[in-house]
């Protein structure tokens, strides 16, 4: 097989990423204002109930299939490696499709059908396989896939969505989006798998280490999805409401981190198996810089104008949006340093025990959290919850790996673009002081503050010789020679 492109896989992904970043800046203030808060909250309240479920049926693949298909992918057992890791999801899945859909109809009593529908995306985790192809690096497929649909759900929901009536209609067209996708990556992966083949001691075999790497799983999504059901337990729609739309924004926007991370993961597990030191800690110190500059800017950026930004997005009815947005991208420079440590170093060399430990530590500070802030503040109390969580794991996962790498280093490199991000942040707040809430007011904060944040940044990367800049330059010149000479 031919060796995958590092660059080129990262730009795919993040491509994909922005793409899908900028779709929901298209349809969330439609969805908005169709739906409403309340039936927004309804909509975040069943979905995240049954992606819980469909969480229980994928258990650890998406992290344990990654990693063994990136090693086995040159072996000769490839088919069996594939199948019988699949078959563990499969069973597993369609037990919690049985539980889910007994719950539904004999527990649920309020908007039963919402509830039902929803029962769909346990039927896409059974069928998702993307944990393959990523290991296989093959990620040119896997984005292109994924932006023809999210075109078609995109368009389906402008033609369809008219009224707050219209919410079972809009969880079949997201879920049923989805069912979509999985299904043409299907189609691109029975290229690379032979049949089917069911061997029970090696299915048996795999279920120990899957269950080992689902106990992340499932604390990480104590602080990720647990938020939103105590939300829907403690307090009321329009709150979840809020939260649902501002974490939208949060989810977006730190997608691009999370996509280094999903490339990075299988080409570092390959790096450290092969015993190539230098060249994985070049591209963990390349990572660093990259995500964390990517990082501050989106925190400080989305805190700098969400006063303007909630309202205009939006609509008045969600202004309170403006404090749980500013709360939320705080997370951000946390999780962006976390994805690194535990993608690129912790996962890769099978320290799943400091990554089990790291992960629960956040999932308890984050139910202990919520548990006594939702009650007085609502939504704010969760999106404070999701930082002290963040921040916990964190400071856990460095921890864990302060005598292997040198933490201190990679913290001080990435120190300016945190001060450049509040220079940003004291700059549009000046003008902010006279703003109006128009959509002028909020494009001028955003050119200001983004000018101010690249040039610091771009002078710093020079001035230092970092090595993502020069990269950079060196392929912008090659560029420009190649077009000279053409």
């Amino acid at each position: 097989m031919k060796k995958p492109n590092i660059i080129g896989n990262i730009l795919y992904q993040v491509s994909y990423e922005l793409f899908a970043m900028l779709l929901p800046l298209f349809t969330a203030p439609f969805i908005s204002r169709m739906l409403g808060a309340d039936m927004l909250g309804v909509y975040s309240y069943s979905r995240t109930l049954a992606t819980y479920f469909g969480l229980f049926g994928m258990l650890g693949v998406k992290n344990y299939g990654n990693r063994e298909i990136s090693v086995h992918r040159d072996t000769g057992d490839l088919n069996i490696w594939f199948w019988s890791i699949y078959s563990v999801q499969f069973l597993a899945s369609l037990l919690m499709l049985i539980v889910y859909l007994g719950y539904t109809f004999f527990f649920v009593r309020e908007d039963q059908a919402v509830t039902a529908v929803q029962a769909i995306l346990i039927v896409d985790s059974m069928l998702d396989i993307s944990w393959f192809l990523f290991g296989m690096e093959q990620f040119k497929k896997t984005t292109t896939c994924s932006m023809v649909v999210k075109i078609l759900t995109t368009a389906a929901v402008f033609l369809m969505i008219r009224e707050p009536g219209d919410l079972l209609k809009y969880c079949l067209i997201m879920s049923g989006g989805t069912f979509i996708n999985q299904l043409l990556l299907w189609f691109y992966a029975r290229k690379l798998v032979g049949r089917p083949v069911f061997d029970g001691g090696r299915v048996l075999a795999h279920v120990k280490p899957m269950l080992i790497l689902f106990i992340p799983v499932v604390a990480v999504s104590l602080y990720t999805m647990m938020d939103k059901l105590m939300l829907g337990a403690m307090s009321t729609n329009a709150q979840m409401g809020f939260y649902e739309a501002s974490e939208r924004i949060i989810l977006c926007a730190s997608s691009v981190i999370t996509a280094f991370g999903t490339v990075m993961m299988p080409r570092m597990t390959k790096l450290f198996s092969d015993g190539d030191l230098r060249e994985s800690q070049r591209y963990m110190k390349l990572s660093v810089d990259a995500i964390m500059a990517i990082a501050f800017a989106i925190a400080l950026g989305i805190v700098s104008v969400s006063r303007l930004f909630a309202p205009i997005f939006w609509g008045e009815d969600f202004a309170p949006c403006a404090y749980i947005l500013s709360a939320l991208a705080l997370s951000i420079p946390f999780s962006g340093f976390a994805n690194v440590i535990r993608m690129q170093y912790l996962i890769p060399n099978g320290m799943d025990g400091a990554y089990i430990l790291s992960v629960i530590l956040g999932a308890v500070s984050n139910l202990t959290a919520n548990s006594l802030l939702i009650p007085r503040c609502g939504a704010l109390g969760a999106a404070v919850g999701t930082v002290i969580a963040e921040g916990v794991v964190c400071a856990a996962q460095c921890l864990a790996v302060k005598k292997r790498i040198d933490i201190l280093a990679y913290l001080k490199s990435t120190a300016f673009f945190g001060m450049a991000g509040l220079l940003m942040y004291g700059a549009v707040r000046v003008l902010d002081q006279r703003a109006e809430i128009t959509v002028s007011w909020l494009l001028l904060e955003i050119v200001v503050g983004g000018s101010v944040y690249c040039i610091l940044s771009v002078l710093y990367l020079y001035h230092t010789k970092n090595e993502l800049l020069m990269t950079a330059l060196q392929k912008l010149g090659g560029a420009h020679q190649n077009n000279d000479r053409g």
